[in-house]
């Protein structure tokens, strides 16, 4: 949900460092994979106890790769593979850090694991309605994206906003542990119920 509005301010505010990485040579594959590799010690840094720290260096990896589409749209370099390399990455280090939390509070593990499985669900329904769509040469209002990605409750800035609070609120970690769970439930619901509409 928050990841439409702050994706089309965003682009705005980076636009000169944007066109300064073009101007480089950098390419956003490049950008999308190191942004991918600042969540793997991210991760690594909340298994280990160091929580903040690594939501932090989250925080700096996710809105690296935030660069990559303006990149590839600035520069005329928008491709298929990289809209795949995008979410496929995205789905690791957001998989990474549920990991990473589910070593940092072993009784919780059992929840952990219900929240990597509602990641596959999530990335299971955007991407099979995305390929009904792409093969029935349907436009989602508002996507501008190289794959359809259909909005819903847990997002890339949810997803942070989460992670936040598992590092902030390590008391509370069960409840909102729960609570990220239901809303990643929330989310395939949302979407197949979208699905059922457009499709029939």
């Amino acid at each position: 949900m928050l990841d439409t509005p702050f994706r089309r301010h965003f682009a705005t505010w980076v636009a000169p460092l944007a066109r300064g990485l073009v101007a480089l040579g950098v390419t956003p594959n490049q950008i999308t994979v190191t942004a991918f590799l600042l969540a793997l010690p991210a991760a690594y840094l909340v298994a280990s106890g160091h929580a903040i720290a690594g939501v932090l260096l989250w925080l700096v990896s996710r809105l690296l790769d935030g660069f990559d589409g303006v990149v590839a749209r600035m520069g005329g370099t928008t491709t298929d593979f990289g809209g795949y390399l995008d979410i496929t990455l995205d789905m690791a280090a957001y998989s990474a850090m549920a990991v990473g939390f589910g070593v940092l509070h072993p009784d919780h593990g059992t929840l952990f694991l219900l929240i990597l499985t509602g990641y596959v669900l999530c990335g299971t329904t955007v991407l099979a309605l995305s390929s009904i769509l792409e093969r029935e040469k349907a436009q989602l209002s508002g996507n501008d994206r190289t794959l359809q990605l259909t909005p819903g409750y847990a997002e890339a800035g949810e997803t942070t906003i989460a992670y936040a609070l598992f590092a902030l609120l390590p008391g509370q970690i069960e409840w909102l542990a729960w609570g990220w769970i239901v809303v990643l439930g929330a989310t395939v619901v949302q979407r197949t119920v979208l699905a059922r509409r457009l499709l029939g």
